[in-house]
C-alpha cells in the first residue's frame, strides 16, 4: 500500500491510499471519490509531464509512497 498526494493546485491536497498494481483509470475513481468529481473528468500527471493514460498503472509511471502528483479538470472545453 502507498499514499499518493493529489495536488488540484489550488490549494487543495488529498492524500489516496492505493496500490502501486493500481491501474490509473481504478486510481481516478478513488481521487474522484475524494474531490467530488467524475472520474472522466480528472487528468493526473507529474508537473510538465503530459497526463497519465488510464490503462497504465501507477508502477508504470514509477508513482511510489509519498509521490505527489497534480490534478487537472478536464471539462471538454
Amino acid at each position: 500500500m502507498i499514499i499518493v498526494t493529489v495536488n488540484d493546485r489550488l490549494g487543495t491536497k488529498a492524500q489516496i491510499p492505493a496500490f502501486a498494481s493500481d491501474k490509473i483509470k481504478d486510481f481516478k475513481v478513488m481521487v474522484a471519490m475524494q474531490v467530488g468529481r467524475e472520474p472522466h473528468e480528472i487528468l493526473l500527471k507529474r508537473q510538465g509531464e503530459r497526463p497519465f493514460k488510464d490503462q497504465l498503472t501507477l508502477a508504470d509511471y514509477g508513482v511510489s509512497n509519498g509521490v505527489q502528483l497534480d490534478l487537472e479538470v478536464d471539462t471538454g472545453d
